[in-house]
């Protein structure tokens, strides 16, 4: 199975306007091809090198009707309790953060794949005697070298006033290199449920205990006439080894009518299904009702 990831986008902007004497008139245009938000998928969404593993394949799948180049590379990210993912300053202090690329050799380290066609990539784990018992991790940088459209300014130009955005689509997925008998539990605390004008919101924070991360998926369920309906699934929710919890808040809009039937959720954290060790078992859950 494939996976779409999020776009991170390197975008450049173009600008035009005309003015007239009486008025400046505004008009902006996103463009953004089918093309170009699926040009980056991959077939896994972790990688884990535990025990007796030592290589793992990478799959790289060009879904464009064009041909593709790759660039891969290593990206340090950290994790906060209010955030997902940031990249690391070249002068921030992540000593709280025990890096895998050391360890961790891939090739090749650019590819062209045509049009939908794919190409592997292969990890090899090269473990140090002296490494001692903890989680690794970095991530891996996947970035396309496909250029943007030619801007046309003689037609985009005709416009008042148009925007055109260049993107360069690019994923991260993180590699991890667990040694020693590493140990995780979660939990969930303060949780509130609330109406808004969509429907409700639920915000609680999940906790981690233990020497790995934790990832996994959200559910959250009403009980509705003694049946469990679920409202909304949030999916790749990890807490990493250098946070203990992340304050999360979510929106779940069912509209005023089904809110008024649903005063109580329960909201269920739910290990990966590819997790080696809890396999999409229920880490934690909690309950909360409007007061």
């Amino acid at each position: 199975m494939a996976y779409f990831f999020p776009v991170k986008a390197m975008i450049m902007i173009h600008i035009f306007k005309r003015f007239t004497a009486v008025l400046l008139m505004c008009s902006a245009f996103f463009m953004l091809s089918a093309t170009e938000a699926n040009a980056v998928r991959v077939s896994l969404k972790r990688i884990i090198f535990e025990g007796s593993v030592r290589s793992e394949i990478l799959t790289i799948i060009n879904n464009t009707g064009e041909a593709q180049t790759y660039r891969l590379g290593w990206r340090k990210y950290k994790m906060t309790e209010r955030d997902s993912l940031r990249a690391v300053k070249e002068d921030e202090d992540a000593s709280d953060i025990l890096w895998a690329d050391d360890m961790v050799r891939f090739a090749p380290r650019r590819v062209s794949i045509p049009a939908g066609s794919s190409q592997q990539i292969r990890l090899l784990l090269r473990r140090p005697a002296d490494i001692q018992e903890a989680e690794y991790r970095s991530h891996l940088w996947i970035v396309t070298e496909s250029k943007p459209d030619r801007f046309d300014i003689e037609q985009d130009a005709t416009d008042k006033q148009s925007i055109r955005l260049a993107v360069q689509p690019a994923i991260s997925l993180p590699i991890f290199v667990r040694h020693g008998d590493l140990e995780v539990s979660a939990s969930i605390e303060d949780a509130k449920l609330s109406k808004t004008a969509e429907g409700l919101n639920v915000s609680f924070t999940l906790l981690r205990d233990g020497t790995s991360s934790l990832y996994g998926d959200l559910d959250f369920v009403c009980t509705d006439g003694g049946k469990d309906v679920v409202l909304k699934q949030v999916r790749g929710i990890s807490v990493y080894t250098e946070v203990n919890k992340r304050y999360l808040d979510f929106d779940l809009p069912l509209g005023p009518e089904a809110a008024q039937h649903c005063q109580s959720v329960n909201v269920v954290y739910r290990a990966d299904p590819d997790d080696p060790k809890f396999k999409g078992g229920t880490l934690a859950e909690a309950s909360t009702s409007i007061n």
